[in-house]
């Protein structure tokens, strides 16, 4: 499935034709309201001209302007619009490991959706099917169970916990991505050479605060005990270490010792990909 994967970076060769569009500003009579409708319509249209005709995998699903990336399992592909290829997520006269370390993360996180709680149940085809073994399914499942019940342990707001269940499928891609882009670093490393401390941080250092530093946030605990409730995605100051506890080289580069406030005993720490 994996080298089935197609990519696209940036933005499309081929750009939806918005000549049908009709935006008015407010000096010849239109509102956001009626814009929206028209927004609305437009699209709608476009749906329905698909009808009978076969797909196209060109086509892309975000904007290039969109700061976000995705995985569509349908068409087995992963999505890096032009917006999130800039600071804080990429930086071309950033160090390598903080790179790595954000947009690495990120490139990982959405390989991983290919192999989560939602996209496992496609195939490399797009096909939706049962193509695990029972074995490999059922081992699946008893990581990602365990992987849920320590989100649900998490409490952004006083009495208001992530539900681990609902945000199982990005915790799954955060804890893959990690893995991924840690990897594909010391590849880096072994093939470039290792520049040894910046500003006095190791390559592997640099590399989890930078992946923290992506899901810097502030909000409200009114926004924050809403958040929770409807976006499967975990609050950013979890998802900033959540993945880190589980993995053994984030323990060699800070040495955390048993006692740390992040530190977990080897064997309850959740291995998934």
């Amino acid at each position: 499935k994996l080298n089935k994967f197609t990519v696209k970076i940036a933005y499309p060769d081929k750009w939806k034709d918005y000549s049908k569009l009709q935006l008015k500003s407010e000096k010849d009579g239109g509102t956001l309201y009626s814009n929206l409708q028209n927004v609305e319509s437009w699209s709608y249209n476009k749906e329905l001209e698909k009808i009978g005709k076969p797909v196209d995998k060109s086509e892309w699903g975000m904007s290039p302007q969109t700061v976000n990336a995705y995985y569509n399992p349908v068409n087995n592909e992963i999505v890096f619009p032009a917006a999130i290829l800039q600071p804080p997520f990429f930086n071309p006269n950033a160090d390598a490991a903080v790179n790595f370390g954000a947009i690495g993360g990120v490139i990982g996180h959405e390989m991983t959706h290919g192999f989560d709680d939602s996209g496992a149940q496609f195939d490399g085809d797009g096909n939706l099917t049962d193509w695990w073994t029972a074995e490999d399914k059922t081992n699946f499942e008893k990581a990602t169970k365990s992987l849920a019940s320590q989100y649900d342990k998490y409490e952004p707001v006083k009495d208001v916990h992530v539900n681990g269940t609902f945000t199982n499928g990005e915790n799954i891609a955060d804890l893959g991505g990690v893995n991924i882009a840690f990897d594909a670093l010391q590849m880096y490393l072994k093939d470039k050479g290792n520049p040894g401390k910046i500003d006095g941080y190791t390559p592997e250092q640099r590399f989890f605060l930078s992946w923290a530093t992506v899901w810097r946030t502030l909000s409200t605990d009114k926004y924050m005990s809403n958040q929770v409730k409807i976006d499967p995605h975990s609050p950013g100051f979890f998802r900033s270490f959540g993945p880190l506890v589980n993995t053994d080289a984030f323990y060699k580069a800070f040495d955390l010792k048993e006692g740390d406030k992040l530190y977990k005993k080897p064997e309850e720490r959740i291995k998934i990909w």
